[in-house]
């Protein structure tokens, strides 16, 4: 991006983040509440009072709230997501480019660091009376920009709206154009329609969100089988995608990290990245004894982990 401040962000200018009761925020990880809806004009969103604010306090270098967690990466030395949306989208475009896409909180986990608005079932395991929370989405017009489309849950592949919205793009003859990113939790493969249609985009990335090897990762991730996680994930490796886990560093894996980084070795991840929890509090690496913190803090410095240092900057806190 031309003339952009230390704390400027693409996102504020082309990039829309649309959750499962369908309310627009710049990103998955801006943390204060909007009042924005989905109205199926993307324009209308990027010019909206909420995104002029934030371009406008961007440019006076005044940090905004719900950019807390970019801004403690950028100080860690971390690529932030903010900066890797700034490498991605050079141009402070007012059209959409970035498009991250939950249709809805449908999944099939119970994870422990998740919440009912991202999984019905945990919905449902609180007793809510209409766990399901879902949207209508389509979009009209103000869309030819679009470059990258980033798909969350609930998970994706539990229902078929991401297929729907594929097709779409498809028939708009603007695939060729667009790279797919699907986070998912890596227990459901997509049906024989998903292997054909993403023939037909730029790129198509695959992030598994494994927390650890075996029983660590069924520990945190409720619900699920490591050896349906392996079988999945050894139908996404002979995929034509490229192929990315995350992890979410807490207090229920850290100690098992090394045994984790062996794991994706052995499997030649494309890409491996860390993202350290900071909600639940109490699952956060921050809350660990100081005697283990030390403890960790000696292993994980040794050990081939990815995102090293912004970890090791957690556990000084």
């Amino acid at each position: 991006m031309n003339n952009i401040t230390s704390i400027d962000c693409s996102n504020f200018y082309n990039g829309i983040f649309i959750s499962p009761n369908g309310t627009v925020k710049p990103c998955c990880r801006y943390a204060e509440p909007t009042d924005l809806k989905w109205n199926s004009d993307p324009d209308a969103i990027l010019n909206s009072d909420l995104y002029k604010d934030l371009r406008k306090k961007a440019k006076q270098g005044t940090k905004i709230a719900g950019c807390d967690k970019c801004y403690a990466e950028d100080k860690a030395g971390f690529l932030s997501l903010r900066r890797r949306f700034n490498k991605k989208f050079e141009r402070p475009k007012h059209s959409l480019e970035y498009l991250e896409l939950a249709f809805n909180n449908i999944c099939n986990l119970t994870c422990i660091g998740c919440e009912p608005k991202y999984s019905n079932l945990w919905g449902k395991k609180l007793g809510y009376i209409s766990p399901i929370v879902s949207h209508s989405f389509n979009l009209e017009h103000n869309y030819k920009d679009l470059s990258y489309v980033s798909f969350f849950g609930g998970e994706p592949f539990a229902t078929s709206n991401h297929q729907q919205f594929v097709n779409f793009l498809i028939k708009e003859d603007i695939a060729k154009n667009i790279t797919l990113e699907y986070t998912t939790n890596c227990t459901l493969t997509p049906n024989p329609e998903w292997l054909e249609s993403i023939k037909q985009f730029k790129d198509v990335i695959v992030i598994c969100s494994i927390d650890g090897v075996d029983e660590v990762n069924s520990e945190i991730r409720r619900g699920s089988k490591w050896s349906k996680v392996t079988r999945t994930f050894d139908f996404f490796k002979s995929s034509d995608v490229k192929l990315w886990v995350n992890t979410v560093v807490m207090n229920k894996n850290v100690f098992h990290l090394e045994e984790l980084s062996k794991w994706i070795a052995d499997n030649n991840v494309d890409k491996w990245t860390c993202n350290v929890l900071t909600w639940p509090s109490d699952l956060s690496i921050t809350t660990l004894p100081n005697i283990d913190k030390q403890q960790l803090y000696t292993i994980i410095e040794q050990c081939n982990i990815t995102d090293k240092q912004f970890i090791l900057d957690q556990l000084q806190k």
